[in-house]
């Protein structure tokens, strides 16, 4: 069915009586009559009728028809697949070798490499935009392909290439928020689960898009799918942000999903539990650039898994922990002075004493806190530094490393 025919095909119902048109806000007034809610807001502003029956309206409220508004989204995305497919007759090939259900891959691989030189060579006039792509449901097909990767038992070197494929091809496919969340939650997020594995099984490119795309997935799915995530997502993560030849696009991405998950139900403990405190420790030993940003997101996901008790333990026992913390009160950006107090504070707020409060003042960290009050502008910061030094202060007072100037 082309474009014409679908549009002459609208259901009546989808029309409003008032403006006969398609409805984009059904609503339905007491007498079960439904109308678009502008159309019909605009009628009772001089009207008590319903404008199809002429009956009086005793009750003026409107109520939201929500299965007619479904039934017309349903209709509408299937209108615009049609013009995308129409517009751009290519578009029918693709579509037909993305859904072919054969269990060879051939097809497949052909549509996403068609797909890519599509997006990709403008030069000539012959592009297609992503919105076309969307409205002929290919993203959503793409999507399917990587979500796929985890169900077969047979994992071939060719399947691993067109899952690869597949996850770059939706990067440069670039989801709406309304799609991406869709295609992320439904079979109870396996497109996210799938993008974990990638991030451990994947080629180079591979794992970069994976870690692009979860960034984004994790900005607009569901609280639910944040607060159950599976371990394996953190897991992978971690492990990617381990690996020293990691690019800085990927770890931001990762980082920024950390950020995003782990205030969230279990995933504090479970980051601690796949090693997030150590990779954190060293990235910011081995981060000598002074990225900003970086260093502030790092610092960020420290704080995060601090507040719990296990996160504590574990960056006070890697024997760089508070040396990395320390070295970044200073010399950075006040917004990274913060984080680093703000870590310390957690620390320092649960320990009672003993090695950990005389190992701050011999890695620095005491004099930089010292620095921090005399000159941080940030009055917050300030205060901050100065109720940890309070907390230990009789004791690093004795020591031989502390230093010479006082608080004022």
């Amino acid at each position: 069915m082309n474009m014409a025919d679908h549009l002459n095909s609208i259901p009546p119902f989808f029309l409003c009586p008032i403006s006969l048109q398609v409805m984009e806000d059904p609503v339905i007034v007491a007498t079960g009559v439904s109308y678009d809610r502008r159309s019909i807001s605009r009628w009772l502003v001089d009207h008590d009728k319903c404008p199809v029956t002429n009956q009086r309206l005793a009750d003026l409220t409107v109520t939201p028809n929500d299965t007619l508004l479904r039934l017309i989204r349903s209709w509408s995305a299937a209108a615009n697949a049609a013009a995308a497919v129409d517009s751009f007759p290519e578009l029918s090939e693709i579509l037909r070798d993305l859904r072919d259900q054969s269990v060879h891959s051939v097809c497949k691989f052909r549509a996403l490499k068609k797909i890519k030189t599509l997006l990709l060579d403008g030069t000539d006039g012959g592009c297609i935009d992503t919105v076309r792509m969307e409205k002929a449901g290919v993203t959503s097909l793409v999507a399917s392909l990587i979500s796929r990767q985890s169900s077969p038992m047979e994992i071939t070197d060719d399947f691993s290439i067109l899952i690869n494929e597949a996850a770059v091809t939706l990067y440069l496919l670039k989801p709406s928020p309304e799609t991406l969340k869709a295609v992320s939650e439904r079979d109870h997020g396996e497109l996210i689960t799938s993008l974990a594995s990638l991030l451990q099984q994947g080629s180079y490119e591979g794992r970069v898009r994976a870690a692009l795309l979860l960034r984004s997935v994790f900005e607009i799915v569901g609280e639910e799918f944040k607060s159950r995530l599976p371990s394996d997502v953190i897991e992978a993560a971690v492990e990617v942000l381990k690996d020293q030849n990691a690019s800085r696009g990927t770890t931001m991405a990762l980082l920024a999903v950390l950020l995003e998950v782990l205030p969230r139900g279990k995933n504090r403990w479970k980051a601690v539990e796949a090693g997030v405190v150590e990779v954190m420790v060293e990235l910011l030993v081995e981060d000598g650039t002074g990225d900003k940003r970086k260093c502030e997101a790092m610092l960020a996901v420290l704080e995060l898994v601090c507040g719990k008790a296990e996160g504590r333990a574990e960056l006070v026992a890697h024997p760089a922990g508070l040396a990395a913390v320390a070295a970044r009160l200073v010399g950075v950006s006040s917004a990274v002075t913060e984080r680093a107090v703000a870590v310390l504070g957690l620390v320092f707020r649960n320990c009672s004493g003993g090695a950990v409060v005389e190992e701050l003042v011999q890695v620095g960290g005491v004099a930089k806190l010292c620095a921090v009050v005399q000159m941080e502008e940030n009055r917050m910061i300030r205060e901050m530094a100065k109720r940890i030094l309070a907390m230990h202060m009789k004791e690093w007072i004795k020591s031989p490393c502390f230093p010479s100037y006082r608080l004022p």
